[in-house]
């Protein structure tokens, strides 16, 4: 015999309960935004000040565009300079892991061998290592090969740095891509080398993305590595350029947030070029994977 609920008295309890949790979510999202993106706000204000009213009011708007902080900072602090030697590591970074988290990752997603899951544990358990535990190591290799004061000693570090996280990314984006498609080139005489260029990385764009953005962000701000190894004024990164350059002597915070100011527009600009990619690439990694 089936048995009669009686209706809630609270009708509009589930929909109340949903609207509380949506406004505590973008609560939540707006405070965050605004904790990221203020100091930002902060540092471009900052940058059109000059000194005097920097001191004087840090926290308030410039009386005018003081355009003069730019002109100084790129010319005195040679940015054009330290900028070429940044997207240099930069691009020969991202190259390098590309081509070497691509190939692995479609290893360790295509093929079955013995202790294959073992080593891509190995690489997983890479994302937890700091840096500064393998320094002394890396420093002697790099001293033993003859790297110091030369674009490889960062490029080189910089990239085995990468490939744990690359690997991962890349591995579970591969796996998400059906499996026939690359049976398929088989049956028609490609070899998986063929169906991999042909097939695999045509259709790998957002996960390539994704890499190409992570990458390159930890190689344009990477500074310790930088510190370490590199001490020829010539071939000095943006971060350490700026770090040699404004902290000599006292520091000129409005010449310092205007060359800070310069030196993220690079960064904008991947991301704005693969932002559409970058965000199909971190769902597919995530739901598919």
């Amino acid at each position: 015999m089936a048995t009669r609920v009686a209706p809630s008295k609270y009708k509009g309890g589930p929909r109340l309960l949903d609207i509380v949790g949506k406004a505590l979510t973008y609560l939540v999202i707006v405070a965050f935004s605004a904790i990221v993106v203020y100091p930002l706000v902060a540092m471009v204000i900052d940058s059109f000040k000059t000194q005097f009213e920097f001191y004087a009011n840090p926290w308030g708007l410039p009386a005018s565009l003081n355009w003069d902080n730019y002109v100084y900072a790129w010319q005195q602090a040679q940015i054009p300079r330290f900028i070429v030697n940044s997207v240099i590591v930069a691009a020969g970074t991202v190259t390098l892991t590309l081509v070497l988290a691509s190939c692995a990752a479609y290893g360790f997603s295509t093929f079955r061998f013995r202790g294959g899951r073992a080593l891509f544990l190995m690489f997983v358990l890479l994302l937890i290592v700091p840096v500064p535990v393998g320094i002394i190591p890396l420093y002697v290799i790099v001293v033993r090969l003859h790297l110091v004061d030369t674009y490889g000693a960062l490029i080189l570090p910089y990239t085995s740095g990468s490939l744990p996280l690359s690997i991962f990314l890349l591995r579970a984006f591969f796996q998400s891509i059906p499996q026939e498609l690359t049976d398929a080139a088989l049956i028609d005489g490609c070899s998986h080398f063929s169906a991999f260029v042909r097939i695999i990385i045509p259709i790998s764009r957002p996960g390539l993305a994704t890499v190409t953005i992570l990458t390159f962000l930890n190689s344009w701000n990477e500074f310790f590595l930088a510190l370490i190894f590199i001490h020829n004024p010539n071939l000095m990164t943006l971060p350490l350029g700026l770090q040699a350059f404004f902290f000599q002597y006292s520091v000129q915070w409005n010449y310092l947030f205007a060359a800070l100011s310069m030196s993220i527009v690079p960064i904008v600009v991947v991301y704005l070029a693969m932002q559409r990619q970058f965000i199909a690439g971190l769902t597919a990694g995530a739901v598919r994977g």
